[in-house]
């Protein structure tokens, strides 16, 4: 149970322990169709404060084997679903926050992010595993010991896109995210890709990094819709719940 490799469900937990609560579960049902599938690969673009951190957390609870989140799911709507326990916490979950290492590391983002990964790695398989490779490398090494797929959940993945003036950076940055979804290893130890962003993939100049990936955006998030923001029966009934339109009456 780490920060990076298969965190615990306490930010899922938070968020459901929360007077304002809505559950979104069912994004976990799509995600389960895709899994292990060519595809397999997910990115969300939209807006900010439209949830898709909480997507993010609510992913780990589930998938990650850093934790027992069968109590948590309970009475959801994901849990009335086939497959349900099938998928629940099985993976090797890593969750990287991209903004978080761009505001400290910035020109040598991609060291840090493989740095700290391996870091967490190295407690759980210690010398077994040869951490001077590519991290695509490293990742596949351990699926072929262990048997169990990844699943790679990216947020704020554009950041470096979004920010960085340094053309080489920006490439260098787009190849490995190359090296996680779309190289031979990792047809092998990717089960799972999930990313969340601002941009559209298709506005960036070197697509071909990340040209797999099915994307869901504000203007066409198809089947995903209502996972992401709220819905005006959700507001309503969260007015109702908590009591507030009866406020605005008095």
């Amino acid at each position: 149970m780490g920060i990076y490799f298969n965190p615990d469900n306490d930010s899922f937990k938070k968020d459901k322990n929360s007077e304002l609560y809505l559950d979104k579960t069912g994004l976990l049902e799509h995600l389960n169709r895709v899994i292990c599938t060519n595809a397999n690969c997910i990115s969300v673009s939209h807006a900010r404060r439209f949830g898709k951190s909480h997507a993010a957390g609510m992913i780990d609870a589930y998938y990650s084997r850093g934790c027992d989140s069968s109590e948590l799911f309970e009475n959801t709507e994901i849990a009335t679903k086939p497959g349900y326990l099938e998928h629940m916490n099985q993976y090797q979950v890593i969750h990287i926050d991209v903004s978080s290492f761009w505001d400290v590391y910035k020109d040598n983002v991609i060291e840090k992010i493989q740095e700290y990964i391996c870091d967490e790695l190295k407690q759980v398989y210690g010398d077994s595993i040869d951490y001077t490779k590519m991290l695509s490398v490293i990742l596949l090494s351990i699926y072929k010991l262990t048997g169990i797929p990844f699943v790679i959940i990216m947020d704020e993945w554009d950041c470096v896109i979004r920010n960085g003036g340094n053309s080489e950076l920006v490439h260098n940055y787009l190849q490995f995210l190359h090296l996680l979804f779309k190289s031979e290893e990792s047809k092998a130890f990717l089960a799972l890709a999930y990313i969340t962003g601002i941009l559209p993939i298709k506005k960036i100049k070197d697509e071909s990094a990340l040209n797999n990936f099915r994307e869901f955006t504000m203007l066409k998030s198809r089947q995903l819709t209502r996972y992401f923001g709220f819905t005006e029966e959700e507001v309503k009934g969260l007015c109702d719940s908590s009591g507030i339109a009866n406020r605005f009456m008095e």
